[in-house]
Formats: C-alpha cells, sequence, structure tokens
C-alpha cells in the first residue's frame, strides 16, 4: 500500500511541469504568445523565426530553455516512477497494460526533454507522438479498469483535444486559442490526467487504508491474510 501511495504522489508532482512552463515563458525578452508559440518553443535552445512545414511561422527565443528541458526530463522521470510503483494497483489485465502504457509514456516525455525541437526535430516529435498514443491507450485501458467515471469523460475531452491540435497543423486556423492553446488542451491536458489520476488514487488508497484501521482486530488479520486488491477509483 506505501509503495502504490508513494507511486500516486509521484504522478501528481509531475505536474511540475506547468508552473515551469509560465516562469520559462515570462524568461521571453520580446514576450511568449499563449495562442501562437507552442510549447515545444519554450525547450528551443537558439533564437530565431520557426514554423511547423512552412506553417505557423513564429518568433523565437527562449532564454531559461534549459529550465524547461530540465523540467520535461523530470517529468516524465516522475511518470515513470509512479508507473513503476503502481503496478498491479489494479488487478485486471486492462489496468496492468494500462500502467504499464504509462511507464512508456514517462519515458517518452523524457526523450521529449532531451531532444529539443531546434536540435533533433524529428526526434522530438517522435517521442511527443509517442507520448501521446501511448497515454491515449493507457487512459482508456485505466478507466476501464477503474470502472464508469470521470476518467472516461476526461478521456474523450482529450482524444477531441488532440483531434483539433492536428488540424491546426495541417493549416485550418483554430479561432480565438490558436496552434499554441490547441497544443495545450492536447498535451498539458495529459498532464493535468496524470496529476488527477494520481490525486484520485492517493484518496481511495488513504480511505481503504482508514477502512482497515476500523476493522475489529480480527478481522484485520483476516483482511491483512488475504491477497486484497486496491478497489478500483470510481466517479460516486
Amino acid at each position: 500500500m506505501n509503495r502504490h501511495r508513494a507511486g500516486a504522489s509521484a504522478w501528481i508532482l509531475s505536474a511540475v511541469l506547468l508552473p515551469i512552463q509560465v516562469v520559462v515563458a515570462l524568461s521571453w525578452p520580446n514576450g511568449y504568445s499563449w495562442s501562437r508559440n507552442a510549447i515545444s518553443d519554450l525547450g528551443v535552445t537558439s533564437c530565431g523565426e520557426f514554423s511547423e512545414l512552412g506553417q505557423q511561422i513564429r518568433e523565437v527565443c527562449s532564454p531559461a530553455h534549459a529550465i524547461f528541458n530540465v523540467g520535461m526530463i523530470v517529468s516524465g522521470s516522475l511518470v515513470l516512477l509512479g508507473a513503476i510503483l503502481l503496478y498491479g494497483y489494479w488487478d485486471r489485465l486492462a489496468g496492468r497494460v494500462g500502467v504499464a502504457c504509462m511507464a512508456l509514456v514517462g519515458v517518452s516525455i523524457i526523450g521529449v526533454g532531451v531532444s529539443p525541437w531546434d536540435v533533433s526535430p524529428a526526434i522530438h516529435d517522435g517521442f511527443a507522438l509517442v507520448q501521446a498514443a501511448a497515454q491515449w491507450l493507457a487512459m482508456a485501458l485505466i478507466a476501464f479498469a477503474a470502472g464508469p467515471g470521470w476518467l472516461r469523460r476526461l478521456t474523450i475531452i482529450v482524444f477531441v483535444g488532440f483531434t483539433v491540435f492536428v488540424a491546426a497543423l495541417d493549416g485550418y486556423d483554430v479561432p480565438w486559442i490558436g496552434l499554441g492553446g490547441v497544443e495545450r488542451l492536447s498535451f498539458d491536458s495529459l498532464t493535468i490526467w496524470t496529476a488527477l489520476t494520481g490525486a484520485a488514487l492517493l484518496v481511495a488508497i488513504s480511505r481503504s487504508g482508514a477502512s482497515r484501521q476500523a476493522m475489529p482486530n480480527h478481522l484485520r488479520d483476516e483482511a491483512r491474510g488475504r491477497s486484497a486488491k486496491p478497489l478500483a477509483v470510481r466517479d460516486h
């Protein structure tokens, strides 16, 4: 149980990447646009004009790029650590495979951090796509293992967000939020999902431990003797 609690905490802490984005964006000499600039622009190591295959042209200069890239590595490491510690929390095969996919998500985020977009664009984008695909699968499997609830609804929202992001890359103009907004809708929502899932697991684990403490001694000993699995996270 302590292992699962530590894993859930690691997933919560992986959201450290969100405030890091704000800190790095504030360091831009000419201002960072949350609608025009991509998330990866924060980790670009040089200053100049960048685009997505000739489209979505924008100016990039991120003096604190090292902080962002290290933040990616830290966040990915926490996702990976959380997945390792949480493996086996759900007894169903879907839950085990879903958590294993989250380990791949962590590795992919680390890969994005060590491969800045201007240095290794193909590797950077490849890791980002693996992260998205692996986390879609992970979210679907974990939501299935946990049962009906908010995890399933959030998964649908994330899928729609990434669809809008792909459309923006293909040249479609997204009103109000731009490329940066739809990218955050797709990728930052993955970070938020991970942290919220970690928080829900932490609450479920704490409640499970409290209910066991409230048992009479002979029932508590009997429960310890069984290989019981933690309760699934459900939306009540």
